[in-house]
């Protein structure tokens, strides 16, 4: 992807809001049993995927009542009632999610035999606009154009990266393939339009979309929170901008509602986990939290963050409980009355992610914790606070803050190590996630385990080790032989100047190019388009000696 140099303009990052609110109150109604279900746990294959049997067999997970869909004829005997419209059912919550103004209807609903509990959990006057919840972070006054960034390929956002020598796992090969990510989040525009994520579409890396609040496949005319958080996991265009995991494979599910604030949205969110689990995913992205709602009677307290106590904290940790890796965003509260982790980053076996910075400093807004049964959250911290994203549509980074974008960066890395380490159970890497971050000898309320050092990681717990080579800094050459340049991926402990240098086979030197480096691994494009006759020539850099082959 070609730019000009150093283009800056102003980033106009404004939504509009096209499609119509629907303010039909929405009703939960919870099922006492799942009697009378033509399903059975001896065929599960009639009701979740292939792939989601095989992660519970890989982790030795059993089948439960869990996994049972919710029995067919309650939910036919509901609807019968009157004017009622289904919206969706929850299996790990046995109940379903209803919307209807038949009062009467409901209140026959309520006295059913196998009804346990019909609640309200939307009224049709809560519409208040919910797009402030996502402006906690900045969405950056600059568009950023650069040719040839130093430390390819991660170009603008090596640094987010190379805190968590996340940078290193990637070029050992691993950006997450054959690993499936579903991202639950407020909407996904634009993303069949941002060319960072052409590859996505390409590469048939677009598994699935689906809007559990408008029960509609269609996501990408939707909000853009949800294409900051994938661009920051799977952009891919080198030597500009490269996210945490661009190998792997994705799920696009909203669950948010952007126009409300209410209990049904945890709700949707557990039925678009089920969705996820069903599918089979390995991974769960929520850049997602709730503590108060446009109705105050509904509003959570601190000691509901007990990690089992809300709706989205039961869903998560049940998915859990299915071998999914859980990473979850621990909330933009740090600096203000609430302060304390949302729901569902209290849950007891979520990862939740606090922020910082490329520096490692903590991020003034990130969600404290501890969870209020005393667990620490956050667990990890990753970069939230002027992290790079592509925004939808865009050629160019911007710049972001918020735990939604430190979320992803995990999820990524979480992502790559388990293409290395297939073998291990979600619960397994969490806490090698957890033992392998900078505070883990002495974990606190503000930064959990602290910094996850992803590549320490991974040379000590798999095989990768002996393919590391760390006293060798020339990477790669190409093309070789060559015909007027040849590229150099070169990797340096310090910032430095160095000068490359062609030597003939007599040791005269030929040519000399002089470069700016920076610690990590840079991309050096060598010219050498003058006229040099077929053979054999040295390319020299530092003490290092690359046989080059000129052709004809």
């Amino acid at each position: 992807m070609k730019r000009a140099l150093l283009i800056t303009l102003a980033l106009n990052f404004s939504v509009l809001f096209i499609f119509s609110q629907d303010t039909l109150p929405r009703y939960w109604i919870k099922f006492s049993n799942k009697n009378n279900s033509i399903f059975t746990l001896d065929d599960p294959q009639l009701y979740i995927s292939d792939r989601a049997i095989q992660r519970r067999l890989k982790q030795n997970i059993e089948l439960d009542s869990l996994d049972l869909p919710v029995s067919q004829s309650y939910i036919q005997s509901v609807l019968s009632s009157g004017e009622i419209t289904f919206w969706g059912a929850s299996k790990w919550l046995n109940g379903i999610i209803v919307k209807t103004t038949d009062t009467i209807a409901l209140d026959s609903i309520a006295n059913y035999s196998f009804v346990d509990n019909l609640i309200q959990i939307k009224s049709s006057s809560q519409l208040k606009s919910k797009i402030d919840k996502f402006n906690n972070f900045k969405q950056g006054d600059q568009k950023l154009s650069v040719f040839n960034t130093p430390n390819y390929p991660f170009g603008v956002c090596y640094r987010q990266h190379n805190l968590h020598h996340a940078d290193l796992v990637q070029q050992l090969g691993l950006t997450g393939n054959n690993v499936h990510i579903a991202i639950l989040d407020a909407g996904f525009k634009d993303v069949d339009q941002t060319p960072a994520l052409e590859h996505l579409f390409s590469e048939n890396k677009i598994l699935s979309t689906f809007d559990f609040v408008r029960k509609e496949t269609s996501v990408f005319e939707d909000h853009y929170h949800g294409e900051a958080v994938l661009s920051i996991i799977a952009g891919y265009d080198p030597g500009y901008y490269v996210g945490s995991a661009s190998g792997a494979s994705f799920h696009l599910l909203i669950s948010e509602d952007v126009f409300s604030e209410t209990l049904v949205e945890e709700y949707y969110w557990v039925v678009a986990a089920e969705y996820a689990d069903s599918a089979g995913v390995d991974v769960i992205n929520t850049s997602l939290g709730y503590t108060v709602f446009d109705d105050s009677t509904t509003n959570h307290s601190y000691s509901e963050m007990d990690g089992n106590t809300t709706v989205a904290a039961k869903g998560l940790n049940i998915a859990a409980s299915k071998g999914i890796l859980c990473v979850t965003s621990a909330g933009n509260s740090g600096s203000n009355a609430w302060k304390y982790i949302s729901t569902p980053a209290d849950a007891d076996f979520g990862l939740t992610v606090g922020a910082v910075d490329s520096n490692g400093l903590r991020a003034f807004f990130s969600s404290q914790g501890p969870s209020f049964d005393g667990d620490i959250k956050p667990n990890v911290m990753s970069v939230g606070w002027n992290t790079y994203y592509i925004p939808p549509g865009s050629a160019y980074a911007s710049q972001g803050n918020g735990t939604s974008f430190s979320a992803p960066m995990i999820t990524g890395m979480v992502a790559a190590l388990w293409e290395a380490m297939p073998s291990l159970t979600n619960l397994e890497l969490m806490h090698l996630v957890e033992l392998y971050s900078n505070n883990y000898a002495n974990p606190d309320s503000l930064i959990g385990y602290g910094i996850p050092d992803v590549f320490q990681l991974l040379l000590d717990n798999s095989n990768y080790g002996a393919l590391v080579d760390f006293s060798e800094k020339i990477k790669n050459v190409f093309p070789n032989p060559f015909s007027d340049q040849v590229t150099v991926f070169y990797n340096c402990e310090n910032s430095s100047q160095i000068d490359v240098s062609l030597i003939s086979l007599t040791g005269e030197q030929l040519h000399q190019q002089f470069f700016s480096i920076e610690k990590g691994l840079n991309k050096l494009v060598v010219e050498l388009n003058q006229v040099y006759s077929s053979g054999i020539y040295f390319l020299v850099i530092e003490d290092e000696v690359i046989k080059l082959i000129k052709s004809n």
